[in-house]
């Protein structure tokens, strides 16, 4: 991965002007998108392994098109990164969806749940809060229109196979929020 990186860098360094923030803006997400790729690789092998291919890039999907906007809980170590990551998957695919939440409404209060938290919350991430009121105010609102989208395909399509593991994955995201919201205001409080 490093070697990767300090390529990029190194070529963005030669034919581009950048400033060294700018660089240093460029390095993180590169960071960011290989060991996210690397931990999908992963953990998508388990799941590939374990005849579970279609839901986990179901789940992925999901999360990947909420969460690149909502933010959400990170780690600064890749290990505990992965864990964390391949727990969600697990609980995603593995052991949420045989709760019963297709009856008595608690899908749609689920639902209602992580649009309400979304709202409230999204963006989460430490290097989201740097930007401005107008760009985090961007970033809400399209994770918020994403999960208006999930949540209309959820109700008039609840006899999909697929719909408890979308629906534990939104909850899932919701709950990475939660943390990683109760996390900057901890690390704010202890400054």
């Amino acid at each position: 991965m490093d070697y990767i990186t300090k390529a990029i860098i190194g070529y963005a360094e030669k034919h581009y002007k950048f400033s060294k923030f700018e660089l240093a803006k460029l390095k993180y997400m590169l960071e960011v998108i290989i060991l996210n790729i690397g931990e999908l690789i992963i953990i998508g092998a388990f799941f590939i392994a374990i005849g579970r291919a279609v839901e986990f890039f179901v789940a992925a999907g999901v999360l990947i098109s909420v969460r690149t906007f909502a933010g959400g809980f990170h780690l600064r170590n890749f290990f505990y990164c992965f864990v964390f990551t391949a727990a969600a998957f697990v609980f995603a695919i593995l052991i949420l969806p045989s709760v019963d939440i297709m009856t008595n409404g608690l899908m749609e209060a689920l639902l209602v749940a992580s649009i309400v938290i979304n709202i409230i919350l999204a963006p989460v991430s430490k290097r989201k809060s740097g930007q401005s009121p107008k760009s985090r105010m961007l970033f809400k609102c399209i994770s918020t229109i994403i999960l208006l989208g999930y949540t209309y395909f959820l109700i008039n399509t609840r006899q999909s196979p697929y719909a408890e593991i979308i629906t534990w994955t939104l909850v899932i995201q919701s709950l990475q929020l939660i943390i990683g919201k109760g996390m900057i205001l901890y690390e704010k409080h202890n400054r």
